[in-house]
């Protein structure tokens, strides 16, 4: 009843969404003003429609920093530039891009493997389901703990500090467009040749998994790199057409 009153309110479609995980969220949502029962919810809901706002947040709650999971941008960096003309440039994708951290952090990856010439190609798209997550991420300015994985090396190049806090600078920003895009009813980014969707698929049920790798798949080039979430494998339909790139972790290029 409350994902059909959710989608019918505002077109947010949370009805092939894992729900044990939904169930979860939403019970913060019910602690938080002290309702039980999913009625009463539906009622705070349309006596207070702010509310709407509050559980969105809650159901597209977002944890992420830069370079998280190190080893998988140090497998990019070693491989990007052997798969890709240096001075052509490079279309990438992260789909659920949360706070920005993970485009900004693949943007660096960029500024130091490829030539000038190939960063005036190049460009970062950046999605996420939330206008909110996006305004935070093109203000660029982040906490101590999101960079706790950058080298102070890199910290001097790419970031300075703003009251405390640390800011991307703009030889990096400029190389992502954030833009909204709700993956599981909007279309995909085409000829796209490397591809984030990390921890996304663990909040869908199988169908809807395979509905959205459909899209990826028609996105990513051949020869183009795809990076999952680390629990995440590969739809079986589609595993055939890619190879693992880097071992135990869930980095694949997409077969010719």
């Amino acid at each position: 009843m409350l994902l059909e009153k959710i989608y019918s309110e505002h077109g947010w479609d949370f009805r092939n969404y894992k729900r044990a995980s939904l169930k979860r969220r939403i019970q913060k949502r019910f602690a938080a003003l002290d309702v039980r029962t999913y009625p009463d919810y539906c009622h705070a809901l349309d006596s207070d429609p702010a509310e709407y706002s509050r559980l969105f947040s809650t159901l597209t709650i977002k944890v992420s920093e830069f370079f998280r999971e190190p080893e998988v941008f140090d497998l990019l960096s070693r491989t990007l530039p052997a798969k890709f003309t240096r001075d052509a440039g490079i279309k990438a994708w992260c789909c659920g891009c949360a706070f920005g951290e993970e485009p900004y952090s693949l943007a660096i990856v960029f500024s130091e493997t490829l030539s000038a010439e190939g960063l005036k190609h190049s460009k970062v798209f950046a999605t996420d389901i939330d206008p909110d997550a996006l305004d935070t991420a093109r203000k660029a300015v982040y906490r101590e703990d999101s960079i706790r994985n950058v080298t102070p090396e890199v910290r001097e190049r790419y970031f300075f500090k703003v009251n405390g806090m640390n800011k991307v600078k703009y030889v990096v920003r400029n190389l992502v467009k954030f833009g909204t895009q709700d993956i599981v009813k909007s279309p995909s980014i085409s000829k796209v040749q490397v591809l984030f969707c990390r921890n996304l698929f663990i909040y869908f049920n199988k169908t809807l998994q395979e509905k959205v790798f459909e899209k990826l798949d028609y996105s990513l080039v051949p020869g183009g790199v795809l990076v999952l979430g680390k629990a995440e494998v590969l739809p079986q339909r589609f595993a055939a057409g890619y190879s693992a790139l880097g071992g135990h972790l869930s980095v694949y290029e997409k077969k010719a």
